[in-house]
């Protein structure tokens, strides 16, 4: 069998009757994330779901039930587990259960969603030609209310079932997602599970504007009113491990921390999200595999803040997207426009940066600096360059003027022993300035190469960090919108605020590293600022600078995919 000739589960049935692009993502693409929603429907099929009871009839007051029976239909391509079928008086029916109450008619009466009508009509069209007997009708039961709904099988709801096939065939063959919902069906949008990775208001709004490029992102307008049906923020925090010779286990649902046999910490596995290793720390095979199936990811990096990898759960199944991946990023046309869209916002922000930090007492704005003036007219220029290599030309003319008024960037102390900054180095950093902007800078690679993973690329596979043998270079793309905004605000947070001092960095020989009391001020800032809340230029929603990560990686997917015109870079204002 091949993907357009396996049997179609009935539960995709529904999905594709309720939003075709939801079916296209659980059963196409394979994303299964899952919320309170789907967690109350597993809860309320304990029972049916129970292997004890599968295949197993019991009579009970002159009722057959059998639960779990697994039926399949080549001719009409579907197959699928019901939940229950019960047989009375001689006639055999499906019930199926569902989560929460049942929807009330005009008159009050209870009755049957659409699309769990053509989920429980498929169940009776496998019953017929299993049993070889006719299933007029079926029953649904609603345990959020305990209501028992019977539903007749019509020859129109027959005809709708056969459509949902069709439409799942013609739905698997595409290399894109549908569009999202029109606006009349946008509240289905609320509670679902995948409405994080759908992103429906984001997707409309740039299918429906003609050149989101050309949005005045300097204006104080507020952008569209795209409603925000994704969180604001991620659940649970990232734990920094670093303390040299010590050790992670699990226990019952806790990472246990340990050092010299003696417990240090523990932590309940529900409230963390990711895992950095920072150095000489153990983490024990049962550890790594209890956080792979939370999908927790683990990173590496050595105590001198070089990222060396992640510990990530199975990469995600939506191959469709690697294969769109690869041949839009070999596209020189398309590798042009995104490198000048990531250009264009990471200059964009250097240079906000710059004139808020060095504007006078009485100035709005620092725009009068002459590096200011010289990043407007490299933004001016973007648009002409024809190549990525003039690209990253340009970029670098921008970061050289970026960093040679970086010095300017840090407040000296009453003291005068404050930090100092010539010039940019690295491999390795050779003063504390550059060594916090290196880690700075590694720390938020990490967090790109989760981003990208998370949406199913390949983060090795880039558009504008091309050629980069071993290194993850999509994730080096994503990064490089946001560097100034969280890496080198981080750094500035923590010098001019005096959160690190000179007895908070180690230097050996040429090189300059942080000590573990500066990590640990360092990893503190860096959540910070990552929880802070930000406006998106584009969509006007606020959302934590965590989320932004994911959600500009989406928009790059759809990008990818053909699903929007163009890709616009995150710009702060």
């Amino acid at each position: 069998m091949s993907a357009t000739t396996d049997p179609i589960p009935v539960r995709a049935l529904n999905q594709v009757t309720y939003c075709p692009r939801l079916y296209y993502l659980q059963y196409v693409d394979c994303v299964m994330p899952v919320n309170e929603h789907v967690e109350g429907g597993l809860f309320d099929h304990r029972r049916v779901d129970s292997g004890d009871l599968k295949n197993k009839t019991r009579t009970d007051r002159g009722t057959a039930t059998s639960r779990g029976v697994a039926l399949s239909s080549e001719v009409l391509g579907i197959s699928g587990v019901l939940d229950v079928i019960e047989e009375k008086n001689g006639e055999q029916y499906p019930v199926e259960t569902k989560h929460g109450k049942a929807p009330h008619d005009d008159d009050g009466k209870p009755t049957v969603w659409d699309n769990d009508a053509v989920q429980l009509c498929a169940q009776a069209l496998l019953m017929e030609e299993a049993f070889g007997q006719p299933v007029p009708r079926g029953y649904q039961f609603h345990a959020g209310s305990r209501e028992r709904v019977p539903l007749e099988f019509t020859d129109a709801l027959r005809q709708k079932t056969r459509a949902a096939i069709t439409r799942c065939r013609e739905l698997q063959v595409l290399d894109a997602p549908p569009e999202p919902l029109p606006a009349e069906l946008r509240h289905r949008c609320f509670g679902c599970s995948l409405a994080s990775v759908c992103q429906p208001e984001e997707i409309l709004y740039q299918i429906g504007h003609p050149n989101p490029a050309d949005v005045d992102t300097s204006s104080a307008k507020t952008p569209p009113d795209v409603r925000l049906v994704i969180p604001k923020s991620d659940n649970g925090a990232v734990l920094y491990l670093q303390e040299p010779g010590s050790s992670v286990g699990k226990r019952s649902e806790h990472l246990v921390i340990k050092k010299d046999g003696k417990e240090m910490n523990r932590v309940p596995l529900h409230a963390v999200r990711q895992v950095v290793v920072c150095g000489n720390v153990q983490v024990s095979t049962q550890a790594l595999e209890t956080m792979a199936e939370n999908e927790i990811g683990v990173s590496y990096v050595t105590g001198h803040g070089r990222f060396i990898g992640s510990f990530v759960p199975a990469p995600a199944k939506n191959v469709s997207l690697r294969e769109a991946q690869f041949r839009k990023f070999s596209d020189p046309a398309a590798s042009l426009e995104l490198s000048k869209a990531v250009v264009r916002a990471k200059l964009a922000n250097q240079r906000t940066l710059l004139m808020r930090t060095l504007r006078g007492e009485e100035e709005a704005r620092g725009s009068h600096e002459p590096a200011a003036k010289g990043m407007y007219g490299l933004l001016a220029g973007l648009d002409r360059l024809t190549s990525v290599e003039s690209v990253l030309g340009t970029e670098g003319q921008g970061a050289a003027l970026y960093f040679g008024e970086f010095k300017r960037f840090l407040k000296q102390p009453p003291t005068g022993k404050g930090f100092d900054f010539t010039t940019r180095n690295r491999r390795p950093p050779r003063d504390p300035v550059n060594a916090v902007l290196s880690f700075a800078y590694a720390m938020l690679a990490k967090d790109c190469f989760a981003a990208v993973c998370t949406v199913g690329f390949d983060p090795y596979k880039g558009f504008f960090h091309q050629g980069r043998h071993g290194k993850p270079s999509f994730a080096l793309d994503l990064m490089e919108e946001f560097r100034p905004v969280i890496a080198d605000s981080v750094v500035l947070t923590l010098i001019n605020n005096e959160l690190l001092a000179p007895a908070d960095f180690i230097i050996w020989r040429d090189a300059c590293n942080l000590t573990d009391a500066g990590r640990k001020a360092f990893f503190a800032a860096y959540e910070q600022r990552k929880c802070t809340e930000v406006t998106h230029p584009v969509y006007g929603y606020r959302m934590s600078y965590a989320r932004m990560l994911e959600v500009q990686a989406r928009m790059l997917a759809a990008f990818v995919r053909g699903e929007i015109p163009t890709y616009t870079g995150f710009m702060v204002r």
